[in-house]
């Protein structure tokens, strides 16, 4: 057919129609493939979640008579005492610190290790070890830290001649939360450093060395061009961080003792749940949970999704 040749409306609107439904086949082969497992994990994740919302209505100790339909009897329980408020001021408390600096010091690291050479892989490795290390113990290796007798920062502060505490930092109702952010911090780093790592790797060279030939400085590259680039790790680091930071159950646990003014979220459930007995209670303190990382994490999501710092799959 010549060039200037017009193509008859009829063979335009079947060439269009065949093209539609080569592009909607090829959009629903992916789905198809995917539709078990999405159903077996929705299935997984909204039924436990609707029982435990429908749970929250009730009062129940777990065995013996049957679940009592009470309304919202137990959010009301929680909004009149202050345990929930205490332990979401808890959990704000951990995230200020646990998202941020691990985030923040992940960064800095990877920019100082993306160079491939054996120091530098050591130093990955070691600042990658914690992670491989179970809460359990670490809560152990901190109490060694905190011990307030003769623990590794006592005699810290008996060898720089400063005062030493005569209380434990962990029986501290004020130093408590943010002594064990500290050991949950060491232990979190690993997780930063790797995946800002993999995203600075991934920035193309010719663009630092356009920016070093129009004369940016080291500080400009990184401000303008490393941060914006990386933006996706920053998603993934922070959206994790602040789960984790209202999931947080066993460090807390572990390291004091389940002592109520150090309460988190989690602990709080254990307490309703497995001290007293009340899994209605500790249900609507799991709801109240699912509801604020939702209220934290769908905003940051669509925020980050409009400025396109998310990786379209």
């Amino acid at each position: 057919m010549n060039r200037g040749t017009v193509m008859p409306q009829s063979s335009r609107r079947r060439l269009g129609l065949g093209d539609t439904f080569r592009l909607s086949r090829t959009r629903l082969i992916p789905w198809l493939f995917l539709s078990i497992p999405l159903v077996v994990y929705l299935s997984m994740l909204g039924y436990p979640l609707i029982c435990s919302f429908v749970l929250s209505l009730t009062k129940w100790s777990g065995m013996g008579k049957p679940p009592v339909f009470v309304g919202f009897t137990n959010y009301k329980y929680l909004l009149d005492h202050g345990q929930l408020a205490l332990a979401l001021k808890n959990n704000l408390l951990w995230m200020a610190m646990f998202v941020p600096i691990p985030a923040a010091a992940g960064f800095i690291l990877a920019l100082f290790l993306k160079n491939k050479s054996k120091l530098n892989v050591w130093l990955r490795s070691m600042f990658y070890l914690p992670m491989i290390i179970s809460n359990t113990v670490l809560s152990i290796m901190w109490l060694a830290v905190y011990e307030p007798r003769h623990g590794m920062l006592t005699e810290l502060l008996r060898f720089l001649h400063l005062p030493v505490p005569t209380q434990s930092y962990l029986t501290r109702p004020g130093t408590a939360i943010i002594a064990i952010s500290i050991a949950g911090i060491w232990h979190w780093i690993g997780f930063p450093l790797v995946v800002y790592l993999a995203a600075v790797q991934d920035i193309p060279q010719e663009l630092l060395e356009a920016a070093e030939l129009d004369g940016a400085s080291r500080l400009q590259k990184i401000w303008h061009i490393v941060i914006p680039l990386v933006a996706h790790a920053t998603t993934i680091v922070v959206a994790l961080g602040t789960i984790l930071s209202m999931k947080v159950f066993d460090l807390i646990y572990l390291m004091t003792g389940g002592y109520y003014k150090n309460d988190v979220v989690g602990t709080l459930i254990w307490r309703y749940a497995y001290e007293e007995a009340k899994l209605g209670r500790a249900s609507a303190v799991a709801v109240v949970e699912f509801l604020v990382i939702g209220a934290l994490l769908v905003p940051y999501i669509l925020y980050r999704r409009r400025k396109g710092e998310l990786i379209e799959i």
